[in-house]
């Protein structure tokens, strides 16, 4: 029996429909946002993932996967974030002790510089990360085809790189595409670059630190996306943000 998936049906974007044989067809572009208002109740720490019962979070037929065991950790994959987080120290019952002052988070999943986002994912690309990461989850009438994203580091990841990187160290993020379990193209962009010069050849510390595009055209038409961070020989936190995924989608009725 296949799992339960949440799937919050939004407003579809640049509707064009059009009749095609004996069917209908319709096309429209999907934005994935991540601003589920109060439909998504966030945890202390402003993150959110389903249960263990779920494969992911939803959006149309977009399913971003995690994986999350039977006590309700999370153990990799996709979970939503907003920007800001505090735990606020609770007063004992019954004693005068004055309230402490709230606790700022330790800031893991914190996109820099980007007030006006204020929801987005975080992926974790752990060893007990789900497969795929993106599934389209009604191919078997009709397509998507992906065709670009927002993606910035989060502070842990350019805490890490501004530690341990030297010149010619290069920090990668890739996308690859699948459908029916082939691989349809892949495309990469760089989180982090230390081997570029300045225009004064002075090596440049190159970290994504701002929502950037990240082209995703070269996959083409797919059912599943899976994303890939490299870091060379050194050792870095596999997390990354990602915010507005855009997916064209064509259904069949």
């Amino acid at each position: 029996k296949m799992k339960k998936i949440i799937v919050y049906i939004i407003a579809l974007v640049s509707l064009v429909s059009c009749l095609n044989g004996p069917g209908y067809t319709s096309t429209y572009q999907v934005i994935a946002t991540f601003d589920y208002g109060t439909d998504v109740k966030f945890r202390s720490d402003s993150t959110y993932y389903a249960g263990p019962e779920n494969i992911g979070v939803g959006w149309n037929y977009l399913v971003f996967c995690q994986n999350v065991d039977k006590s309700g950790d999370f153990l990799g994959g996709f979970r939503l974030s907003q920007l800001e987080g505090q735990i606020k120290p609770q007063k004992e019952e019954g004693t005068d002790a004055p309230e402490e002052e709230a606790t700022p988070l330790d800031m893991t999943w914190r996109v820099h510089n980007v007030p006006h986002k204020n929801t987005y994912m975080v992926f974790w690309q752990s060893a007990e990360a789900p497969d795929p990461h993106i599934a389209f989850f009604n191919k078997q009438n009709g397509t998507c085809a992906v065709t670009a994203c927002y993606v910035c580091n989060t502070a842990k990841v350019a805490a890490e790189v501004k530690e341990k990187f030297e010149r010619g160290d290069k920090l990668t993020l890739k996308a690859t595409g699948y459908l029916d379990k082939k691989e349809t193209g892949s495309a990469e962009i760089a989180l982090a670059d230390y081997t570029q010069n300045d225009k004064n050849g002075v090596p440049k510390d190159s970290i994504v630190s701002v929502w950037t595009t990240f082209d995703l055209t070269k996959l083409g038409t797919v059912d599943e996306v899976k994303f890939e961070m490299q870091s060379g020989d050194k050792e870095i936190s596999k997390y990354f943000c990602l915010d507005d995924f855009l997916a064209t989608i064509s259904l069949e009725y």
